[in-house]
């Protein structure tokens, strides 16, 4: 920029020397005549070796140039080193670009028309001054939006998972193929034991595709407004602290209005069906009864 200003200002009549000073450019560079670069000439490949490179990579057009190296090694039988390959095709645009893999693993679609018919189960994680990193484990039903039971413990194993779930299962009263909880890919919920305690309470199973937040889209969501509305706006000394905390947000989402329920709380959907809520404290868990409106929403 500074130097085709200083060309033009020394094509108005201005001293080249003043100019090159005042704008702080080289002389050299304003008597310099730029001249456009040219095009490389790609010549025919008259070495065994670059010749055995062009030909392998151009039948070999989904190989990258190791592979097509190995090829040419193979081909002639020495030693070829792959920077010259890789230099071969780059100068001969041989190198082909790889396309996104745009496709991901999904579960599929889930339609929700009535409570206790998916929940979803996933686990954060929370800064305790007392402790580091404490585990939040958190289920939500996605017909009511209801947090149906939530843990903070100090550690994520699967054993405080299958407490979780286990307490929920009993509260709820959840009976043998009435259920399917969903979950992400996490070593917590792939454990065997987590999954041998699914099927012995008769709840299926549903996984996220990998990499995927969006199949557990409900109960990330509400991680994401937990910390924003409480979380990030305190600092938590001791586990109890946390658990304080933690509940009385739970107590005043189910009494807030929800966009995916037409703007109604939780806890009015649970009651739309004349159903009970009640809310069992016990060691840190939290769990809400209640039946809600038919919901259809995809998940």
């Amino acid at each position: 920029m500074r130097v085709a200003r200083s060309r033009r200002l020394v094509a108005e009549g201005y001293a080249l020397a003043a100019v090159a000073r005042v704008l702080q450019v080289s002389r050299q560079a304003l008597y310099r005549t730029p001249t456009p670069r040219a095009a490389p000439q790609r010549w025919p490949a008259t070495d065994p070796v670059e010749q055995a490179i062009v030909e392998e990579a151009i039948a070999n057009q989904t190989d990258g140039y190791r592979m097509v190296c190995a090829f040419v090694r193979r081909r002639l039988g020495v030693a070829v080193n792959r920077k010259r390959v890789l230099r071969v095709m780059r100068e001969r645009k041989l190198i082909q670009r790889r396309r996104p893999l745009e496709r991901r693993k999904r579960p599929g679609f889930f339609r929700v028309e009535r409570p206790r018919q998916l929940w979803q189960l996933d686990m954060t994680s929370i800064w305790v001054a007392e402790h580091g990193c404490c585990y939040l484990n958190a289920i939500i039903d996605c017909c009511t939006r209801e947090i149906v039971a939530w843990q903070l413990e100090l550690r994520c194993r699967a054993d405080e998972a299958i407490t979780v779930v286990e307490q929920a299962a009993a509260v709820h009263g959840i009976q043998a193929g009435e259920l399917v909880l969903g979950s992400d890919n996490g070593s917590a919920f792939t454990a065997r034991r987590f999954r041998a305690k699914l099927a012995e309470l008769g709840i299926r199973h549903r996984r996220g595709g990998h990499r995927d937040p969006e199949s557990q889209a409900f109960i990330e969501s509400w991680f994401g407004k937990l910390k924003e509305r409480e979380v990030w706006l305190n600092e938590y000394e001791t586990l109890d602290q946390a658990r304080q905390g933690i509940g009385g947000y739970v107590d005043r989402y189910h009494h807030r209005p929800h966009s995916g329920l037409n703007y109604r709380t939780p806890h009015e959907v649970a009651r739309t069906l004349g159903g009970s809520t009640r809310t069992p404290k016990t060691g840190g868990l939290t769990c809400q009864l209640g039946r809600g409106a038919g919901q259809s929403a995809p998940c």
